[in-house]
């Protein structure tokens, strides 16, 4: 049940669960009324002030905060609550109202650590990028997509090259450098809809829904080529074989494309290393520099256009 309306307050706009709230907070002031001022019904304003401060927000929480106040103070009025002094009433208001308004604030910050828990738990601890759980749940979502809107999706399975001797010869610590290396070159060289992921060691995945063989081409061969200007000014001895399948339909799973691109990367390593293999439909395009600096596909180093779309 909870997370039923979890889900239905979630799918409504602020303007509609803040509406919903005063709705409800007037029937709540009609059987303060009713039932007189005998009865308190503090704890029953909070259920408004803290849905609405949950799902849309502090500044409706306050807003509803001040009405609760508000609203309080009349129903302690017209029910026939007399006090000893005017100034009573209106100090019972305020305190009414600084009650809720902590109330929201503290929901507001529970709230707020909650998300950031959550986005911690879905990124990789030492990169930054999304860890295999939430690569996998991410992905998923855009093959069904992909697979309803018959796009196209690009999925490239990245391994660096001769990483463990950074490791043997530097430490760990600089291994570890070299993988934020990696991640923050990613990230910055995908777009916002695109996917960033480590899958664990030297190993990255990254996903481009609405991409044809020659846009993954472009985009994996910025990254490679970045790359290697950066090892090349940290002195370290790597370099990064690429394996890309491009899907005009979506696979039957996730993993067999991952399976996929895995394949392809590991074709990359047995003929040469630090390059990009791109296959669409069963056509390979090698893509990369040999030691020598050539292209052994396209002696000047431009990334060759896919034979179509």
């Amino acid at each position: 049940m909870i997370s039923s309306i979890n889900a239905f307050f979630k799918e409504r706009s602020s303007f509609q669960v803040t509406t919903a709230c005063l709705f409800l907070i007037f029937i709540l002031a009609a059987m303060d009324h009713i039932t007189g001022y005998e009865l308190s019904f503090s704890i029953f304003y909070l259920l408004p002030i803290a849905f609405a401060t949950w799902y849309a927000g502090l500044y409706h929480g306050a807003l509803l905060s001040i009405v609760s106040a508000f609203v309080w103070l009349i129903v302690d009025i017209t029910a026939g609550h007399h006090y000893s002094r005017s100034i009573i009433l209106l100090w019972n208001a305020g305190v009414r109202f600084l009650f809720f308004i902590v109330t929201a604030w503290l929901l507001t910050t529970v709230r707020a650590q909650l998300e950031k828990e959550r986005s911690m738990a879905r990124l990789d601890g030492l990169t930054g990028v999304m860890n295999g759980l939430a690569f996998v749940e991410s992905a998923q979502t855009i093959f069904r997509i992909a697979d309803r809107f018959k796009r196209s999706t690009a999925i490239g399975y990245i391994d660096l090259d001769n990483f463990k001797s950074v490791n043997d010869t530097w430490g760990h610590a600089e291994g570890d450098q070299v993988l934020k290396t990696v991640a923050s070159i990613l990230l910055t060289s995908v777009r916002k809809a695109d996917l960033v992921g480590r899958l664990g060691g030297d190993e990255f995945v990254v996903l481009l829904p609405e991409t044809t063989c020659s846009g993954a081409g472009t985009v994996f061969e910025n990254i490679r080529e970045t790359f290697s200007k950066k090892a090349e000014e940290q002195g370290w001895p790597i370099g990064v074989s690429i394996g890309v399948a491009v899907f005009l339909t979506a696979p039957s799973s996730l993993n067999e494309a991952i399976r996929f691109a895995d394949t392809l990367m590991y074709r990359v390593k047995n003929s040469g290393k630090n390059r990009i293999l791109i296959e669409e439909v069963g056509r390979p395009e090698i893509i990369g520099r040999h030691s020598n600096g050539e292209n052994p596909r396209n002696p000047r180093g431009t990334i060759p256009e896919a034979p179509h779309q």
